[in-house]
C-alpha cells in the first residue's frame, strides 16, 4: 500500500530557522543581489535593503498569524482556503504559489552557471566555453532533485551548516572592507541618490532584496513536518527575516562604499561588484574563499524551494486536484518523491528555454544575467500576488473564528498590500525590453492558474487536513 503521509516531528526550531534563512540566501548579496541593486539604484542600493526588510515585516504579519492557526503542506493556498472557503480562489493561488517556488530553482541554477564564467573572467581574465553555464544549470537542478529526494531532514542539516558558513565568511569580508575603505557615507541611505530615480529604486529593490527576502515563506510548506509547528513557524520566520535584513543591509553598504560614488556604475557593470571590492581590500585569495562559500549558499538555497514546490504538488494531489500519483510519499525517506520528479523536469525546461534564446541574442554573460533578472521579476511578482491574497484573506478568516482585531488583522497586512501595489507600479512602469517578458509570462500564468482552477471547480474542498486552533 502506498504511503500518503509526510513524516511528522522531524524538524526542530533551528532547523526551520535555517531552512528559512538559507532560502532567503544571504550570500546572494555577494553574487547577484548587489549587482541588480547597484545597476538600478546606484548609491542608494543599501536603502533598497532597508525598505525591503520593512516591507517584508508588514507582509510577514499575516503569515505569522496564519501559521499559528493552519498547519498544512499547501502553505499559502491553504491559508486562502481556510479564510474564504473558495476552491477557485485558493487553487488559483496554489498555481501562482507553485511558480513562485519554482522561480528560485531556475534563478539559482542560472546564477551559478553565469557566475563561474564571470568570476573566471574577473579574477583571471579567462574566457570559459560558452556551453559551460548550461551544463552547470542542468547539474544544479539534478543536485536539487537528488538531495530533496532523501527528505527534508537532510536538507535542514545542510541548511544549518551552510547558513552559518555564509554569515561567518561574508560578514568577516564586509567588516574588513568597511574598516579599510575611505568612502563610508550616510548618503547610501538617501533615496535621492538612486541613479534611476524612484523607478530604478523599486526595480533595484524587487530584483535585489525582495527577490531574496520572500524566500522566508518557503518553510511554511514544512509545517506538517515540524515539531510544535504552531509556535515554531511564527518565531522561526520572524527571526530569519530580521537576521537576513540586518546582515544583507550591512553587506550591501560595505560593497557600495568600497569604491567612490563615481565608480559605482562601472562596478555594477562588471557583474561581480562584491568580488571586486573584496579582492581590492582583502586580496584575491580571500575573495575566492568567500566566493566559494557564496557559491555553496547559491547551491543550497534553491534546495529549500524545490522541496516547497514538491509539497505544493503533493497537497494539490491530496486535495484531488492533481492525480493521486503526486501524493505518494517515499516509504523510507518521507519525501514526495514523484512530485520531485515533476519539479526536476519543469525546472530543466523552464531554465533552458529562457537561457538559450537570451544567450543567442546577447551572449553568455549578458544573456544569463538577463535570464536571472527576468525570473527574479517573475519570482517577486508571483510571491507578491499570493502575499496580497493572504493579507486580504486574514481579516475574513479571523472574523470567522471570532478573534478579529482591526489593527492586527486589517491595518498591518493592508499596509503590506499597499507596499505591494506601489512596487508593482514602479516595477512595471519602468520595465524595459527584454525584461517585459516577465510581465507577459506572469499574465499568461495567472490565466492558466485561473482556468486550471475553474476546470476543477466541481472538486470538493478538502478540509480534513487543515488543522485550525482557536484560543
Amino acid at each position: 500500500m502506498e504511503n500518503k503521509e509526510l513524516i511528522h516531528n522531524v524538524l526542530g526550531f533551528w532547523g526551520v530557522v535555517f531552512l528559512s534563512f538559507t532560502a532567503i540566501f544571504p550570500a546572494s548579496i555577494y553574487l547577484i543581489s548587489s549587482t541588480t541593486s547597484l545597476t538600478f539604484a546606484g548609491e542608494a542600493a543599501p536603502l533598497t535593503f532597508v525598505v525591503g526588510t520593512v516591507l517584508m515585516l508588514f507582509d510577514v504579519a499575516a503569515v505569522y498569524i496564519f501559521s499559528t492557526k493552519v498547519s498544512n503542506a499547501g502553505g499559502f493556498y491553504k491559508y486562502v482556503q481556510a479564510g474564504t472557503n473558495s476552491g477557485l480562489l485558493s487553487r488559483t493561488v496554489a498555481w501562482d504559489q507553485f511558480i513562485g517556488q519554482m522561480s528560485p530553482v531556475i534563478i539559482s541554477s542560472a546564477v551559478l552557471g553565469w557566475l563561474v564564467s564571470v568570476s573566471a573572467k574577473t579574477l583571471y581574465n579567462i574566457i570559459l566555453p560558452s556551453y559551460l553555464p548550461f551544463i552547470i544549470t542542468v547539474l544544479v537542478i539534478i543536485f536539487i532533485f537528488i538531495v530533496s529526494y532523501f527528505g527534508i531532514k537532510l536538507s535542514s542539516r545542510i541548511a544549518i551548516i551552510v547558513g552559518i558558513m555564509e554569515v561567518v565568511f561574508l560578514l568577516s569580508a564586509g567588516i574588513f572592507v568597511v574598516m579599510h575603505t575611505h568612502f563610508n557615507s550616510i548618503q547610501t541611505f538617501n533615496i535621492e541618490k538612486s541613479s534611476d530615480g524612484l523607478s530604478g529604486f523599486f526595480i533595484g529593490m524587487v530584483t535585489g532584496p525582495l527577490t531574496a527576502y520572500i524566500g522566508y515563506s518557503a518553510v511554511i510548506h514544512f509545517s506538517e513536518e515540524a515539531k510544535f509547528s504552531k509556535s515554531t513557524m511564527k518565531h522561526a520566520i520572524l527571526l530569519a527575516v530580521l537576521i537576513a535584513g540586518v546582515f544583507e543591509t550591512f553587506m550591501m553598504y560595505a560593497i557600495t562604499v568600497g569604491v567612490p560614488q563615481s565608480q559605482l556604475s562601472s562596478l555594477a557593470g562588471t557583474y561581480a561588484p562584491a568580488l571586486i571590492v573584496t579582492a581590492k581590500y582583502a586580496g584575491t585569495v580571500v575573495a575566492v574563499i568567500v566566493l566559494a562559500v557564496a557559491f555553496l549558499g547559491q547551491l543550497i538555497s534553491p534546495l529549500i524551494f524545490g522541496n516547497s514546490a514538491q509539497r505544493i504538488l503533493y497537497s494539490l494531489s491530496r486535495d484531488n486536484v492533481l492525480p493521486a500519483y503526486f501524493s505518494n510519499i517515499h516509504p523510507k525517506y518521507g519525501s514526495p518523491s514523484r512530485a520531485a520528479s515533476f519539479v526536476l523536469v519543469f525546472a530543466l525546461i523552464a531554465s533552458l528555454s529562457t537561457e538559450i534564446p537570451l544567450t543567442y541574442y546577447y551572449g553568455v554573460l549578458t544573456g544569463f544575467f538577463y535570464s536571472v533578472v527576468i525570473w527574479a521579476t517573475i519570482l517577486t511578482t508571483t510571491n507578491l500576488i499570493y502575499h496580497f491574497a493572504v493579507n486580504e484573506t486574514l481579516p475574513i478568516f479571523m472574523r470567522r473564528i471570532k478573534e478579529f482585531s482591526t489593527i492586527k488583522h486589517v491595518v498591518v497586512p493592508t499596509i503590506g498590500s499597499i507596499f505591494i501595489i506601489i512596487i508593482f507600479y514602479y516595477t512595471y512602469v519602468g520595465l524595459a525590453y527584454p525584461f517585459i517578458f516577465a510581465g507577459i509570462f506572469v499574465i499568461i500564468w495567472i490565466i492558466f492558474s485561473f482556468v486550471a482552477s475553474y476546470l476543477k471547480k466541481g472538486v470538493p474542498l478538502e478540509n480534513a487536513d487543515i488543522s485550525i486552533e482557536k484560543k
